[in-house]
């Protein structure tokens, strides 16, 4: 058995670590994210006056073509041919609700646009309300109710 100068005499030799560091055993793994590609949007489709819980027609409620038509309404009104050009992805449709991803640059432009357009359809002003947008789809979708879209 090792007396106790031994013991004493091996730790002076080991390195201190400091309080609160990880044991060497366990590599600390970190990754930083400084330029996404994308950047996501969680909207709204809203109707002046709202449609009765129970109210269908043709365009209520809006099926993705409904929603593509309507956003490059808005994107064509705002900026012309380059707004129509821009790559949209639907991603999530849950009655007026749509979660989509655009490239991160043309994001400004994209929610100016489509945040001051507005149309009449069926005797009803329609618009459209950005609910929560981020370069980060997981911060868009814990935010929002769009948590079927993992279901």
């Amino acid at each position: 058995m090792n007396s106790p100068a031994a013991l004493d005499d091996n730790a002076k030799h080991q390195p201190r670590r400091k309080s609160g560091s990880k044991p060497k055993g366990s590599p600390e793994h970190r990754f930083t994210l400084r330029g996404p590609e994308w950047h996501y949007l969680h909207l709204q489709m809203t109707f002046d006056p709202p449609h009765p819980a129970a109210f269908t027609s043709p365009s209520y409620p809006p099926d993705p073509l409904t929603w593509k038509t309507r956003l490059d309404a808005a994107l064509s009104i705002f900026l012309g041919v380059s707004g129509t050009s821009i790559p949209t992805d639907l991603l999530d449709l849950s009655g007026d609700k749509l979660l989509l991803r655009i490239p991160r640059e043309d994001a400004p432009r994209y929610m100016a646009a489509i945040g001051g357009w507005a149309d009449t359809v069926e005797g009803r002003t329609v618009g459209f309300r950005i609910l929560n947008n981020s370069d980060f789809l997981m911060s868009v979708v814990i935010a929002g109710d769009s948590a079927s879209l993992f279901r």
